[in-house]
């Protein structure tokens, strides 16, 4: 009987032992659970650090979080070490610590730790143009000049416009594997995709497979500009390629692909270019395409990561028969500079920095042959605007625009342009003498008016689009 005493005993105390084990660690089961979902919500917060993350506190305790047993500590950390940072030095990584004391049966109270190590890669993905931008992208008409883009690249008109206005995302990564550029299983490598050479008509195909149901149905056609002149996607996408960027999850708008993939591929209409009859006949050429940017943010906040431009576009007329005019405008950048992300996500912001290029034109005369072929130049110099910040992001996808102008208009490039011609001292006498050439001059300003408006273009204006910014989805546990 001793020894069985004995022996029941020991399984009884060997029961309650394995019991309070198990308690153990299912409590540290749920003690790490609740500090990982603390450490990305923190993290997507880490620009509240300041006012002690209480997002990521009240998120904790929302799942489980039980302020009677449990303690919580959420600090701003060197990534991969226990290195903590002041809060107003928070960048990327914060370290939270869960501390839960369990009752474990007879072993008393035993304190359960959790640590999770959370750090954020913000992406963010958009496109930077001019107005024609902002003209053709909501889906209710096309410009005069995307339209005729459009036709020289055999696209059904209606399946266009639809294609422009689909706010559909196209991941990266994925886009890669459908171009060949990437195998299934790997890594999106930016620097690669942006060195792999598309068609329009393959590069639109590809994103319409990734896109799936959410893209519109049009057939891309397999002849002319679109599927002959080629291109870098480089040319139309821009990265940050160096350094720390990460681009895990990062994704297009489908109808800014399809814009700025249409105007690389209209660089390739050939003669004089698109010739639009508007009063006046315009021939378009486009100079260059405008470039979608996915920029992340990096651990040193300011420093340049991700720069666009524009699309740059010349145009060609004769106004009244005796003037030649040639405009050359629509170029400008954008310096995305830093992401800044908090919750909720209406309160993040990307700060840029703005600039413009001139607006050129060329006024040739070869209604007065003393002149031979004189050409006056003129031109509406640049602007610039720095640490622009945009604001203002519902969650998940967003889509909004910035207007910038250098506020020296149109006026001024007429005003230099018939400077030019009046420094023609020995010929005033003939415009005075010629009522059609007066009238032609006269005319000048509303023609060039007509050529912006057909190009969708303001002096000296960029557009900077947002499409998608993801916070929280891309803090990512880290440890």
């Amino acid at each position: 009987m001793t020894i069985l005493t004995v022996f029941i005993m020991l399984m009884t105390v060997g029961a309650l032992a394995v019991l309070g084990l198990g308690q153990v660690i299912w409590e540290k089961e749920e003690v790490q659970r609740i500090a990982d979902l603390a450490a990305k919500t923190a993290a997507s917060d880490i620009g509240n650090a300041p006012q002690g993350f209480t997002a990521a506190v009240d998120y904790a305790r929302r799942n489980g979080l039980d302020d009677t047993t449990d303690s919580i500590s959420i600090s701003c950390n060197v990534r991969g070490t226990d290195t903590l940072l002041p809060a107003n030095a928070c960048d990327r990584s914060v370290l939270v610590r869960v501390v839960r004391n369990v009752p474990a049966a007879f072993l008393g109270t035993e304190p359960v730790v959790a640590v999770a190590e959370a750090t954020v890669a913000p992406v963010i993905s958009g496109l930077v143009g001019t107005n024609l931008l902002a003209l053709n992208l909501n889906g209710s008409s096309l410009s005069p000049l995307m339209s005729a883009i459009g036709t020289q690249l055999n696209l059904n008109l209606l399946g266009f416009r639809g294609l422009l206005a689909s706010n559909a995302q196209v991941d990266l990564l994925q886009l890669g594997v459908e171009l060949g550029a990437f195998s299934a299983g790997d890594q999106l490598d930016m620097a690669r995709l942006l060195n792999t050479r598309v068609t329009a008509a393959g590069l639109l195909d590809a994103a319409l497979n990734v896109a799936g149901p959410e893209a519109p149905v049009i057939a891309i056609p397999g002849s002319g500009p679109a599927d002959t002149v080629s291109f870098l996607l480089r040319d139309i996408l821009a990265a940050d390629t160096s350094g720390d960027s990460e681009f895990a999850g990062a994704s297009v708008r489908l109808g800014n692909l399809a814009f700025a993939s249409s105007l690389a591929a209209a660089r390739g209409v050939g003669g004089t270019g698109i010739r639009l009859n508007l009063g006046n006949t315009l021939n378009v050429s486009v100079l260059s395409p405008p470039q979608l940017f996915v920029a992340t943010k990096l651990n040193n906040d300011g420093r340049v990561i991700a720069t666009a431009r524009t699309e740059q576009i010349a145009v060609s007329t004769r106004i009244s028969g005796l003037l030649d005019l040639r405009v050359t405008a629509g170029g400008g950048s954008v310096d995305i500079k830093d992401i800044d992300c908090r919750l909720p996500q209406s309160d993040s912001a990307v700060v840029v920095d703005l600039d413009s290029t001139p607006i050129i034109a060329a006024l040739g005369l070869p209604s007065l042959p003393l002149l031979g072929q004189r050409t006056i130049n003129a031109n509406v110099g640049s602007g610039s605007a720095n640490d622009v910040p945009m604001v203002g992001y519902p969650d998940p996808v967003v889509t909004t625009s910035y207007s910038f102008e250098a506020s020296q208009g149109v006026g001024n490039l007429l005003a230099n342009l018939n400077t030019g011609v009046n420094a023609l001292n020995g010929i005033l006498t003939v415009l005075a003498t010629n009522p059609v050439l007066s009238a032609a001059l006269n005319s000048l300003g509303g023609g060039l008016d007509e050529i912006l408006e057909v190009l969708g273009l303001e002096a000296n204006e960029v557009y900077v689009q947002v499409d998608n910014m993801d916070c929280f989805n891309t803090a990512v546990l880290t440890r």
